[in-house]
């Protein structure tokens, strides 16, 4: 395990992630010099321990929001305040270039988008009071009430999707990921929220049993050919199902599969289930019921990292044993506070919020004023040993970044 920290303990800003890999950490980092705010793109060699800066901008508008996507040789950043207009930026890596910008304008506000390669992002938009009545013809007709569109940054267009499946989705309902030598897009089509779900469940009698989780699989090459073709039925391949009487839930992926919870309500049975990347077969890897004799528990997903945890609470502390993709076996003090991951069955990382509250009377009335501070805490459990930090911070593999 690796723990780097990345904090800027001399300027006070503002750090988002990009991307962490073996070699480098790319991530953002806005403040305030000589009353401007501004944007740096910055990589971090893990190698030298240095950081080196990419690219810097003056952000002059406040109300705009940066959102990033990180590929081999750039990074595309989009730029958005919640309305028409958006900033799509394009950045070579190595030499900080802006090999594209584009100025794009939609129909409604901006809601989400999600970028599938270095030159394709979906965007979705949702109704605003300028075209209001747009929208409201489009539910109608449609029963969405949001529009998706495809953008190609070398074409420098961008095209409507009509598959009614991708535009009733969000933009985290769309995994592209590499498989076999070529890129994949995940589609996940789930029913409302859980609880949702099973509501649909317990009133079936009314409402029939046509409610369904989905999840799709498409070459992205495919896709992106389909929906600037104007198809209105894309080439998607569903992998998995489940009806009124279930439940079907994204639970990560890995090197070799693709992993879903999968829960039968009649019987409240629930495991993982695992889809192989190179030949769709499909297997039961994981029981997530628990057991007569068993105390209680919870279940933790880690869907980063493709892991599943079991999670005993006891009276000082926590049991965390491994259920899939980890044989972990450890205890650690309720101090360091709830469960976030675990690395290489050993080092287990826990979040803990605390709270300075402050009772103040206006006008007759109190109020609450509170300030979080968030503590991560890195605890050994073969030697006992913990390290505490005030900050932010995100695993990946065998990697912990302080920020």
């Amino acid at each position: 395990m690796t723990v780097v920290d990345i904090r800027n303990i001399v300027t006070d800003s503002s750090v988002e992630l990009i991307s962490i890999s073996p070699a480098t950490i790319y991530y953002a980092e806005e403040k305030n010099e000589e009353g401007h705010r501004s944007l740096f793109i910055l990589e971090y060699n893990r190698e030298t321990q240095r950081e080196r800066i990419v690219a810097n901008y003056f952000l002059t508008n406040p109300a705009f929001v940066q959102h990033y996507f990180d590929f081999p040789d750039r990074i595309l950043i989009v730029m958005e305040n919640g309305g028409s207009t958006v900033w799509l930026l394009s950045l070579d890596k190595k030499t900080g270039e802006e090999t594209a910008l584009e100025e794009i304008h939609f129909v409604g506000g901006y809601f989400g988008c999600k970028a599938l390669d270095e030159e394709h992002v979906i965007f979705y938009t949702q109704e605003n009071q300028r075209h209001q009545e747009l929208f409201r013809e489009y539910r109608r007709a449609t029963g969405f009430s949001k529009v998706a569109c495809l953008y190609d940054l070398n074409e420098h267009r961008y095209t409507y999707i009509r598959d009614r499946r991708i535009c009733g989705l969000t933009p985290d309902d769309l995994i592209p990921y590499r498989s076999g030598g070529q890129t994949q897009l995940l589609i996940l089509q789930p029913y409302g929220s859980e609880e949702e779900k099973e509501h649909c469940y317990q009133e079936r009698r009314w409402l029939g049993d046509g409610i369904r989780d989905s999840v799709w699989l498409c070459p992205l090459k495919a896709f992106l050919e389909g929906v600037q073709s104007g198809a209105g039925v894309l080439p998607l391949k569903q992998l998995l199902s489940a009806g009124t009487d279930g439940l079907l839930r994204f639970a990560g992926m890995d090197e070799y599969n693709l992993y879903f919870r999968a829960k039968y309500f009649p019987t409240n049975d629930q495991r993982i289930c695992a889809v192989s990347k190179g030949t769709n077969r499909k297997a039961v890897v994981a029981d997530l019921n628990l057991r007569e004799h068993e105390a209680p528990a919870s279940y933790y997903i880690d869907t980063q990292a493709a892991q599943v945890f079991r999670v005993e609470e006891l009276e000082d502390g926590y049991h965390i044993t491994g259920t899939l993709n980890s044989a972990v076996d450890a205890y650690y003090s309720k101090e360091l506070g709830d469960f976030v991951a675990c690395i290489q069955d050993r080092f287990i990382v826990a979040r803990y919020v605390m709270s300075d509250q402050d009772d103040n009377q206006v006008n007759g009335q109190i109020g609450d004023q509170s300030e979080a501070y968030t503590f991560y805490s890195v605890f050994d459990s073969k030697t006992g040993r913990q390290q505490s930090y005030e900050c932010q911070c995100q695993v990946k593999g065998n990697t912990v970044v302080l920020y």
